[in-house]
């Protein structure tokens, strides 16, 4: 570590330590209060809830709260949120992945903005290396089976990412840039413009980002540096008429170039084999997703039709030749009818809606003539949920059935259930199923000469239950949460390797994935400028052998100290994020294990802030700052202590 970085450091633990100690000394003799404020969901089901009121599993981030979240890397953000084991293979722009309670990674629904944006191409997951661009104001995350309401490929849960729009009128910018360590610069500009005229508004807006970073060598037997680039650009234009109509429309589009180096897979075999090598590798990838949305409301009734459709585009080369390439297109029409009905302190909420999807795949391999292919399936799904809510007690109720034109036609249930109790506490509890479809790499293959796909295989299949307590204390000082849940996974999808011939496929498994654990949350106001939140996780998952599930860490948890001068200029937070001991995968023929024990690490951060003028802040922000030598994903380094600096401004 160089001495400007230890000068940074130990500058910024000076700061959080000197203020930390005024904060107490300004408050042992005045009593610590709580600003409580009604957090609306809107993930958990069809109708807006406070998270007082929602008996699902769920937490959110408010990114605009400045200096707790001052990240562009939306991976990072989650990591403070409970059972969400995130993996990157490296550096910045490396695939990212986020398994929620121990499922596979394409068990994790991902939606911008409503839009889902999971890749067709990329074995249905989300690469959240795309986020790092984002306008992000907010972020919700329903855990738990969630087919019912959303369709396949929700067994872990929902992420729901939330861009800031424009909601009032007049013009609007915001210019955010940043620079800091692996020679990393970012710079994100916007402008959003709203007319009203009478009680109609118009509103329109455009987001552009750019981030370039030398990054560092994945490998840790090399010192070739593994480079980023992030190109993206998101505008929206909307009407809005009466209370309940509203027409949008909305364009998004991120271009990433990742550097990257390899795992050595020569034969015959090498001193590296199975290892991470340098090499002059690099996927450049492209998402744009569209989406009309059209509200109105008639007889009561809120009419609501959306109509998206999400291509992905990856490309793979080495040493500036194409090696292989991916085509991936989602398109969706959704069409939902809602209404609520207020009966003295009873509200009864119903929604019907129905759901086509079309899905279309394309693999590229230029030198290999039979694994160049493509395929496409379509599924239409009828859903329905009722929801009853009374001054004391929600129930809600979903029911979806799914016609699948490649597999067996499925229906999912799912059932929550909130019951307040005496003392402030509260009973929360959610029953449901999910389903994840075989993507099409599974069905088809690869690689003839070493991948066959398995058009035979069936969609896996989840029954999960949660039941937790939560409330708060000392006039709501401090709000806690205690949950425990369990999940069983049918029909998991496993590759499987011949050692004779050195090909693989994949099977449905017997038997059943056992998953379950605990999650505990904390959050509590030390003073009136200085708060807690902290959350802590047990999970057990195991393979239908009883194996160990890889990369999902037993224990994990993070703790965020957050403090706010008394004028509410100065900000500064810390945080502690913890990840426990976990397997991976190993690739090493010499060896005769196939599993790796990947060690804990500890990662501390910091950030301060401190708002020069109303509209102007300047922040410092410091990343695994103990230095923590760490994989995330077997042979891949993470990266060293960093140390960045930007300034956000809104006029």
């Amino acid at each position: 570590m160089n001495n400007p970085t230890k000068a940074i450091i130990g500058f910024c633990g000076f700061l959080f330590s000197t203020i930390a100690f005024s904060t107490y000394a300004q408050n042992t003799n005045s009593s610590a209060t709580m600003e409580v404020i009604e957090e609306v969901l809107v993930l958990a089901n069809h109708l807006p809830s406070n998270v007082k009121t929602v008996g699902s599993s769920v937490s959110a981030i408010n990114v605009g709260d400045f200096a707790r979240q001052a990240n562009f890397d939306v991976s990072q953000l989650l990591r403070t949120i409970p059972n969400m084991s995130v993996n990157r293979a490296g550096p910045l722009g490396a695939l990212t992945q986020v398994r929620i309670r121990g499922a596979e990674a394409n068990h994790t629904l991902v939606l911008i903005d409503g839009v889902e944006v999971n890749d067709v191409g990329n074995g249905s997951e989300f690469n959240f290396a795309h986020l790092a661009g984002a306008d992000i104001s907010r972020i919700e995350v329903l855990r738990g089976p969630q087919s019912a309401r959303f369709g396949a490929d929700t067994i872990g849960g929902v992420i729901g990412i939330f861009t800031n729009q424009a909601k009032e009128p007049g013009v609007k910018t915001h210019v955010s840039l940043e620079s800091g360590s692996f020679q990393t610069h970012y710079g994100s500009a916007g402008v959003s413009v709203a007319q009203s005229q009478g009680e109609n508004l118009w509103a329109g807006q455009l987001n552009v980002s750019r981030i370039i970073s030398d990054g560092y060598s994945a490998s840790a037997l090399g010192n070739e540096k593994d480079g980023f680039e992030d190109s993206s650009v998101r505008g929206s234009l909307s009407y809005q008429w009466g209370d309940a109509s509203l027409f949008k429309v909305t364009l998004n589009q991120s271009e990433i170039d990742a550097q990257g180096d390899e795992q050595d897979f020569d034969f015959p075999s090498t001193a590296t084999q199975g290892l991470v090598i340098d090499a002059d590798q690099n996927n450049a990838s492209k998402q744009r997703f569209a989406n009309i949305l059209l509200q109105t409301e008639y007889f009561g009734w809120q009419q609501q039709l959306s109509i998206s459709e999400n291509s992905n585009r990856s490309r793979f080369f080495d040493t500036g030749t194409l090696i292989s390439g991916l085509n991936g297109e989602r398109t969706k029409v959704d069409l939902q009818n809602s209404k609520i009905v207020q009966a003295g302190d009873l509200t009864h909420s119903w929604l019907i809606g129905v759901q086509h999807e079309g899905r279309e795949f394309e693999n590229i391999y230029p030198t290999i003539g039979g694994a160049n292919y493509a395929a496409k399936d379509r599924q239409l799904g009828l859903v329905g949920e009722y929801v009853l809510q009374t001054p004391n007690r929600s129930v809600a109720l979903s029911v979806r059935n799914d016609n699948n034109q490649r597999f067996d036609n499925a229906t999912t249930v799912r059932v929550t259930l909130s019951q307040n109790l005496p003392q402030n506490l509260r009973l929360h509890s959610s029953w449901g199923q999910g389903i994840a479809n075989p993507t099409f790499f599974e069905l088809f293959g690869f690689t003839p000469n070493s991948f066959t796909g398995n058009p035979n295989l069936q969609p896996e299949e989840s029954t999960s239950w949660d039941f937790g307590l939560s409330g708060s204390l000392l006039d709501d000082q401090i709000s806690f949460d205690l949950t425990y849940f369990s999940a069983d996974l049918t029909d998991e999808i496993e590759t499987v390797f011949d050692m004779t011939t050195f090909t693989s496929s994949p099977v449905n498994q017997t038997g059943s994935s056992q998953r379950h654990g605990w999650e505990m949350s904390l959050d509590t106001a030390i003073s009136e400028q200085l708060s807690l939140s902290a959350h802590w996780n047990f999970l057990h998952s195991r393979e239908p052998d009883a194996r160990v599930e890889v990369r999902r860490p037993e224990k994990s948890g993070s703790i965020s100290l957050h403090y706010a001068s008394s004028n509410d200029l100065s900000r500064v937070s810390l945080q502690v994020l913890h990840n426990g001991k976990n397997q991976d995968s190993e690739f090493i023929f010499s060896t005769a294990e196939d599993r790796v024990t990947l060690s804990s690490y500890t990662l501390v951060n910091l950030t301060a802030s401190y708002q020069l003028k109303p509209n102007v802040t300047l922040y410092l922000r410091g990343e695994n700052l103990l230095d923590d030598d760490y994989q995330q994903v077997f042979g891949y380094q993470a990266p060293e202590v960093g140390v960045y600096a930007g300034l956000k401004a809104r006029f």
